[in-house]
């Protein structure tokens, strides 16, 4: 489990807004568009980044960069699959009326960091909830931020961003391993039309993350396997969404939104105003750009813009 908190967590915070955040094996330079994009976006909420296996060189910029940083234990990939082997045992044991505490407890051993970031998140906000209106939870090494990411006009619930059209979960075989291993071949085939949403950027008001977390958990833990495909939270993330195991869940298209996923566009699929800075297919800057880092160009371009150095040059 996570360490105890930084008590000082709302310091310089002027707004409610809070971004969670789980990072392993990296150091600040691998996190620093992230960071200081974030810094210089508008942004005065807080941001808590849960840390494994960091320097403490990079503890140090990250908090000096107005981080909370909370340190966590994940185990090596060698050992979680030692672990892993045995699922259909600890899956039994889920479905058992155990107490929630002690399924947490388990939980928290057996479960892959991507789906271990949720049990951080859910454990954090038992403790702090009421000190937050809205929430982000968001990768880290692959967003970059041109403007607040709370900027943009709210409906109460939990919002859900698509990946882009051309990707389907029938065609990308990264969703049909995850979803095939965790929920069956015939969800594929019942699902294989339908647009994917990434699980990297899910933003909702504190009571329905809370929400959000507790499916994911709970969806986890009956998962049909997850000794196959460690890495697979987005499965459980999209079983979710499909499902509709929510209230008040909200689904934005990718390209109209505050969050464009850019895994599958190019160079060509999106245009820029004068200052460089990407926009939506509105005209409008995109608060919220996720995978940019897979278009060369633009992670380059971007990359610059964030180093500690260099002047804000978008959204000035």
């Amino acid at each position: 489990m996570a360490k105890q908190l930084n008590p000082g967590l709302n310091h310089g915070s002027t707004s409610r807004d809070l971004i969670l955040m789980t990072s392993h094996r990296d150091n600040f330079d691998r996190l620093a568009p992230f960071v200081l994009s974030l810094k210089r976006s508008g942004f005065h909420g807080s941001t808590v980044i849960f840390v494994s296996c960091m320097d403490a060189e990079s503890v140090k910029k990250l908090q000096s960069s107005g981080v909370c940083v909370v340190p966590f234990h994940f185990a090596d990939e060698h050992d979680f699959q030692k672990r892993a082997r045995w699922w259909p045992l600890w899956r039994r044991l889920f479905s058992t009326r155990a107490s929630p505490s002690k399924k947490t407890w388990l939980a928290y051993r057996v479960f892959h960091l991507r789906y271990l970031r949720y049990l951080l998140y859910a454990d954090f906000l038992q403790k702090r909830a009421a000190d937050f209106d809205r929430i982000m939870l968001v990768d880290g090494r692959d967003v970059f931020f041109q403007a607040d990411p709370f900027a943009w006009d709210w409906t109460p619930g939990v919002h859900f961003f698509l990946e882009d059209a051309r990707q389907r979960i029938g065609s990308c075989r990264w969703h049909r391993q995850w979803l095939s291993y965790q929920f069956g071949q015939p969800f594929i085939e019942q699902n294989a039309e339908k647009i994917p949403s990434c699980s990297g950027t899910t933003f909702g008001d504190t009571a329905g993350i809370r929400r959000y977390l507790q499916a994911m958990i709970a969806t986890t833990m009956q998962a049909r396997d997850l000794a196959k495909i460690s890495s697979g939270d987005q499965g459980i993330h999209n079983y979710v969404m499909i499902r509709n195991l929510l209230k008040d869940m909200v689904v934005h298209e990718n390209r109209r939104g505050p969050v464009l996923t850019m895994g599958v566009m190019s160079e060509t699929d999106y245009k820029t105003d004068a200052s460089g800075a990407v926009l939506n297919e509105n005209g409008e800057v995109v608060p919220v750009l996720h995978q940019y880092d897979r278009i060369p160009s633009l992670k380059e371009r971007l990359s610059k813009v964030s180093e500690p150095s260099s002047p804000a040059v978008l959204n000035d």
